[in-house]
This record gives C-alpha cells, structure tokens and sequence, in this order.
C-alpha cells in the first residue's frame, strides 16, 4: 500500500503539473497517482521519459500494487522507449490529441472508467523535433480532450532536466500543480487555458523580461483550432508597445488563415499605445 507522506495523488479528471528535483519524491508522486488511477477504475499510462521501465515498475511493487496482474488485465500500461503518444516526430498537437482520444475511447470499450495518463515531458528540453509546441497541446487539452471525456493527466517535469523558465509557462497551462515542497513563486507572466471556449488567458506584465514568453504564447495561440481564438487580457496588468506589436502580428498571422484573434479586457497600457498609434493597431478586435 502506498505511504502516507507526500503529496496528494492527481485528483479525478484533473489536468496537472508536477515538477521535481528529488526521485524519492518522484516515485512518491507516481506510485500515488497509479494508486489512484486504479483505484478509480481506470487505465494507467505511465511514460516515465529516459528513465528505464524496471525503475518505475520497481517503484509500483515496493507500494504494493501487483505490477503483473495490473498489466495483464490491461490496467496498467508502462511505455518503452518513445512513449504512447510521440513515437512519431515532430511532436505535432494536431496528431497526438486525436491518439489521447482514441486511447481513452479505447479503455471505455474494454470496461474501463476512463483513462489515467502519468507522462514525464522532461524530453520538451532535449531538442525533441516539435517540442516548441508543446504549450499549445498543454494549451489545447481541455477544450479537446477533458471537457467530454473521463481522463485525467499528470504531467512531470525534471527540474534538473528542463530550465525553470520554460517549466514556469507551462504550469500555467495546468488546472493544477502536485508539490510535496513549499508552493512555487508566481510567475510575473503566465498563459493558462479558457475553460469556457477556444483561447488562452494571459497573466501579468508582457515587457523586456517576458518576451519570449509572450513569444511562445503568441505562437500556442495561432496553433489553437477555431475561426475565433479568444485571448483574455484581464489579468494582464502592463503590455508595452513591442508586445502590443507582437499582438498585431499574431492577429495578421490568424486573418491570413481566415480566423479572427479577439482580444477581451485590455489594459490601459495596451489602449493607450493603439491610441498613439491606430494605424499600426488597427488590425486589434476588442468587442465592444
């Protein structure tokens, strides 16, 4: 049986973020999460990234779980070398969500609850070819698999692996975070997901030191399906006149697909440059 210590397992068709630099507290974190996810009924996927599969098979057997019955009755899955869902590269959201559906479609047709999915995404910092999108899939994941289907996601992330920088934008893409340590800083920019339609919310100062933060939001956002993408901005406390720039660019890139990119709630920052200079921000929608 698992230990009390730790933190809690992911709750039920939570979509969260684990970030660690210590194995113990790693395999404290998994063993919780599969205990959880069998106990609910559903199938477990574990991608445990470069470490071997003995090292998390090994992890389950201490906390008790009967790895071989697990796996025989289709309980539990471990990935080999290259995961469930980015055997084939670039590491593209357009073809993966649609092999995270069919696998929680799959599970439901041989009995199972839904679908647990503990995957270790430290290879985003090992120049993996399409791991640049991967906040867009992070992004794309409650619009396009849990808002209709029974899944629940604990995405882990090696700090010793993945610089602290990219680790901080892509735990805004999360419902939530698992930590057994003290609760993370906050971020001065974060990007999470709309629950209630196609678009993101944007948090904080878009400045210098946010650039390519901004950056790499602006180009999740092109990559989020739909004629409309909705961007919240009213959490946004300053946007300077590059971002604002970055902003047209990312609406002239989406008109040029024959979408729209509609901006709600600006700030003052960001009224007062397209105020300075309204033919360069002319192309900016804000509903009335």
């Amino acid at each position: 049986m698992s230990t009390s210590r730790g933190p809690a397992p992911v709750a039920e068709g939570d979509h969260s973020f684990f970030a660690y630099d210590d194995d113990t507290e790693w395999a404290d974190v998994v063993l919780r999460s599969v205990h959880a996810g069998l106990g609910s009924g559903r199938r477990v996927l574990c991608d445990v990234d470069a470490k071997p599969t003995g090292v998390v098979l090994d992890v389950l057997r201490s906390g008790g779980i009967d790895v071989t019955a697990a796996q025989e009755g289709g309980r539990l899955r471990v990935a080999t070398s290259g995961g469930f869902f980015r055997r084939h590269l670039p590491f593209d959201p357009d073809r993966v969500i649609p092999l995270v559906r069919a696998a929680c479609a799959e599970a439901i047709a041989d009995g199972f609850a839904g679908l647990t999915v503990l995957e270790d995404k430290s290879w985003c910092a090992r120049g993996v070819p399409g791991a640049e999108r991967l906040l867009e899939y992070e992004l794309r994941l409650d619009r396009e698999v849990y808002a209709d289907l029974p899944v629940t996601g604990l995405c882990m992330f090696d700090r010793r692996v993945v610089p602290a920088r990219l680790a901080g934008l892509l735990s805004g893409a999360h419902h939530s975070a698992v930590s057994a340590t003290a609760e993370p800083e906050p971020r001065p920019f974060t990007v999470s997901a709309l629950r209630d339609g196609a678009g993101v919310r944007l948090s904080g100062s878009a400045d210098l030191d946010s650039r390519s933060d901004l950056a790499a939001a602006l180009a999740a956002i092109t990559g989020i399906p739909g004629p409309t993408v909705q961007l919240d901005l009213t959490h946004a406390t300053f946007i300077d006149a590059e971002a604002v720039a970055a902003l047209v660019e990312a609406t002239h890139r989406l008109r040029r697909q024959g979408r729209r990119l509609m901006l709600h709630n600006p700030p003052y920052s960001l009224r007062r440059v397209a105020q300075l200079f309204p033919d360069e921000c002319g192309a900016l929608e804000v509903p009335v």
